[in-house]
């Protein structure tokens, strides 16, 4: 690896759009770290501990701070971060004696195994045995069901209900921290998918047309009102070097459409004095609501990546067996406020949804209660998680 030298006066600016959890630190000591050393490992972790919380930043620094610090190496510097920008995890951009570092989250220990390129250079740099030690800290046990049955409700289950506490909704006004606005443009449409299936080019599906595959689809129409046919122009543009479909790709080419058709992170919305709160709206609202009236509801002038978080919370929510798309809204406004706008990662989501399914909140009415009571009444002692909650391999 040829190395230049770094001028020690440089500056240095370091941003990233993340926040590393647990799961994060884990896939990158075990995972990351016997590819690119010891050394590429601690410079991503150095860069980490400097940035700022509120900001997610650190400004202004120069080379020799950070050599200082860390006691760190002109050469040893380059080295790591030359690796660190090969796998992925850095961003480096110059311009006149000034740099700026993004640093990017890793993948989840799932997708890196199945990487064709890291998962298998990973297997070739340790042996079988150490392989199968660092896959065991990964891989989740299935739960057994046997004996259980499954009592999930449908949305046309609760759809028909119409039990509702009108003192359980008048604290709805608490998740939002003001008066709640319902006066607002309800989306009722439903994604073709079944044309937009048809009409695609099934050969650029590496994998086929997954349940996954379909899942992507769906909450990414839904999260930017996309039509079928926006979404069969994006599907066609978002291949990749090897010529497959790239859902990362997909939802970058996405996220450039909605900011060309809007110009704006979402629409406006005016907030009513009007403190009667009818039930049936607010349940309406959070199972029809599009994902830029929650985010407006409770993070006005939300940046637009907010939309493709959105995207991927749903997946993942739904994935882990939360299935009403109005608890998923309840609990991102819910944490939005308690954020003060600010957009946690997703796995912060998850987190809470472990905690959600265990106290039984499977409906939009039990979300509201939860989320102004912080208890949900004939709690069962049934298992009804099946997911790895800390992001593992279940299957791989």
């Amino acid at each position: 690896m040829e190395v230049k030298s770094i001028e020690p006066s440089s500056k240095l600016n370091i941003y990233t759009s993340f926040s590393l959890s647990n799961d994060d630190v884990q896939t990158l000591s075990l995972l990351y770290a016997p590819l690119i050393g010891s050394d590429a490992f601690s410079l991503y972790m150095y860069f980490n501990s400097l940035l700022e919380r509120n900001k997610l930043a650190c400004e202004s620094l120069t080379h020799k701070d950070l050599f200082t610090i860390f006691s760190l190496k002109s050469k040893t510097f380059l080295e790591a971060r030359y690796k660190l920008e090969a796998v992925g995890l850095l961003r480096t951009y110059y311009s006149e004696d000034e740099y700026i570092y993004i640093l990017n989250a890793p993948l989840t220990a799932k997708s890196f195994i199945k990487d064709v390129s890291l998962g298998l250079y990973l297997y070739s740099k340790l042996n079988k045995e150490l392989y199968d030690y660092v896959y065991s800290h990964f891989k989740i046990a299935k739960i057994d069901k046997e004996g259980y049955e499954n009592i999930t409700k449908t949305f046309d289950e609760v759809f028909k209900s119409n039990v509702y506490n009108g003192e359980i909704f008048s604290k709805f006004e608490y998740i939002l921290g003001k008066n709640p606005n319902l006066d607002f443009k309800i989306s009722e449409t439903t994604f073709d998918y079944d044309y937009f299936t048809k009409e695609i080019n099934h050969d650029f599906l590496e994998c086929g047309e997954t349940e996954e595959f379909k899942s992507q689809i769906i909450n990414l129409a839904y999260t930017y009102e996309f039509n079928p046919y926006e979404m069969i122009s994006l599907f066609n543009q978002s291949l990749n070097q090897r010529g497959y479909f790239d859902y990362k790709i997909l939802k970058r080419k996405a996220n450039a459409l909605y900011l060309l058709k809007y110009n704006e992170s979402g629409p406006s919305l005016s907030v009513k004095d009007d403190k009667s709160i009818d039930p049936k709206n607010i349940i309406e609202f959070l199972e029809h609501g599009s994902p830029k009236d929650i985010l407006n509801a409770c993070a006005p002038n939300f940046p637009p990546s907010y939309l493709g978080k959105m995207a991927d919370i749903y997946t993942e929510l739904t994935d882990m067996g939360i299935k009403e798309i109005g608890v998923i809204n309840c609990m991102i406004m819910k944490i939005l406020t308690a954020n003060n706008g600010e957009m946690p990662s997703v796995n912060y989501f998850k987190k809470a949804a472990i905690t959600w399914l265990a106290d039984n909140v499977m409906t939009t009415e039990d979300a509201i209660n939860y989320s102004t009571t912080y208890k949900v009444s004939n709690r069962r002692k049934t298992k009804i998680v099946d997911v790895d909650p800390n992001g593992g391999l279940e299957s791989l």
